[in-house]
């Protein structure tokens, strides 16, 4: 890793926004944009936000254009930027599901009772393709209790992680605890991913 990439960490707000705001062709490296996206969460003014909104607003199909979007969405998400929130929930219906994925886990983060953006993420469950334990952990957190009955199917998934996920979330949108020790289970799991997983389900189910 060269210098460079170090220097970046050290942007001020203003040389962040200005990279930002570079043209990918004109950049020392494809990947300035992503790194200027991801440092702007140091700053939680409304210069940084409206930067970050521009970026995901003027994201093209171009590979680097489309990975700094990601970024921008994961640092509204982590500046709680409400004012982004329509602009996030046009992003659900995106192709990249990894767009789709990071703008549920932004909403999730800022907040919502808007139930015509909690049905748009419980309708991702229906598509094929798509980040499943993200979405449910984020109905789960909004409390969107109309998706239980859509996230009951994953109790059955072959990913484990999923299943996880989607029993935890059912305890938690119907009081319903009776199935948690499935989750408890996972923590003996031959699976790294299913022991993590579960440890973070049990926590937000509040199951100690």
């Amino acid at each position: 890793m060269d210098k460079r990439f170090f220097n970046l960490f050290n942007l001020t707000e203003d040389q962040a926004i200005a990279l930002l705001k570079t043209p990918t062709e004109q950049l020392d490296a494809p990947t300035d944009r992503y790194v200027a996206a991801s440092h702007l969460i140091k700053y939680p003014t409304e210069r940084s936000i409206n930067a970050l909104i521009e970026a995901v607003q003027n994201r093209s199909s171009e590979l680097y254009d489309r990975i700094t979007g990601r970024k921008a969405l994961e640092s509204l998400g982590r500046l709680q930027a409400r004012k982004a929130l329509p602009l996030i929930s046009t992003c659900l219906g995106d192709e990249d599901c990894y767009t789709v994925e990071n703008a549920v886990w932004a909403i999730g983060e800022i907040g919502t009772e808007d139930t015509a953006i909690l049905e748009e993420i419980a309708q991702l469950l229906e598509k094929t393709e798509q980040s499943y334990r993200i979405i449910i952990q984020t109905l789960a957190k909004l409390n969107y209790q109309p998706a239980a009955s859509r996230i009951k199917k994953f109790v059955e998934a072959d990913d484990k992680p999923i299943v996880s996920a989607a029993v935890s979330a059912i305890c938690r949108l119907t009081g319903d605890y009776s199935q948690i020790q499935t989750v408890v289970d996972f923590l003996q799991h031959e699976s790294v991913n299913a022991r993590r997983s579960c440890i973070q389900d049990l926590i937000d189910a509040q199951y100690y």
